[in-house]
């Protein structure tokens, strides 16, 4: 057997476990379906309900909701199930007896989760008709704020033995991700925004539609988020090696 050592020093492992990953999210058409689903639902929603009535506010509800659902819905479908069928069909085992370590395994579910993210992300922003010039702050937020419901999503793909485990699991992370909306009706509620994983962005992503990214008002969500992402990844660095593997 190929020791965790061995297979680390082999060059392109970690590469061929990102391309193996991200095709295999390419080639199902659920999970698929499940990423295209944030742009496909702005399409809709801007054709039937937004331009009928050519709001001047459009832009920014689009980028938000973009954002949202794009960091709430992929981090998930891309890690999640994938994690759990390759537990529940034994290939992570076979991984695992090649010598392909677990922290490989996760880094690169990791990386194969924020490329998703930030491509949906991209087609979001497209749809939304946002100025052009808001594209690489909107991709930089975005990426940002999925790495916190990305850390959550890895550590509960190895907590889940099964298919059926993880559809249990990644329901809250869809509704952590989406939770913002909800935070919008109220000043005050707006304001508790830097206290959700993605809230941070959420606050960002209208400061840029708005052109008061650069304010001083962008400091606290900016601050938050980066807690976030510091605290989530300390979480996962911590939780996945405690998580039994499989015998």
């Amino acid at each position: 057997m190929v020791n965790e050592k061995q297979a680390a020093s082999r060059p392109g492992i970690f590469g061929t476990l990102v391309r193996k990953f991200f095709m295999d999210v390419a080639k199902s058409p659920g999970l698929l379906a499940c990423c295209l689903f944030p742009p496909l639902f702005l399409l809709v929603f801007r054709l039937v309900v937004i331009d009928p009535v050519a709001h001047e506010d459009a832009p920014l509800f689009l980028l938000a909701t973009g954002l949202l659902f794009s960091t709430g819905m992929v981090p998930g479908t891309t890690t999640v199930y994938p994690m759990a069928e390759a537990r529940e069909k034994r290939t992570l085992r076979t991984l695992e007896l090649a010598g392909v370590g677990r922290a490989q395994m996760v880094a690169a579910h990791g990386v194969v989760s924020t490329l998703w993210t930030a491509l949906m992300g991209a087609v979001c922003f497209l749809v939304s008709g946002a100025a052009f010039d808001c594209l690489l702050p909107f991709m930089l937020i975005t990426v940002a704020a999925s790495i916190p419901l990305t850390a959550l999503s890895l550590v509960l793909g190895l907590a889940s033995r099964n298919q059926m485990a993880a559809s249990f699991f990644s329901l809250p992370i869809i509704i952590t991700g989406i939770a913002p909306l909800f935070f919008t009706y109220a000043e005050a509620t707006f304001q508790a925004l830097p206290l959700l994983p993605t809230g941070g962005g959420f606050a960002l992503v209208y400061a840029l539609a708005e052109g008061t990214l650069l304010a001083p008002g962008s400091i606290l969500p900016a601050v938050a988020q980066l807690i976030w992402i510091v605290a989530s990844l300390v979480a996962l660095v911590v939780a996945a090696p405690r998580i039994p593997g499989d015998e």
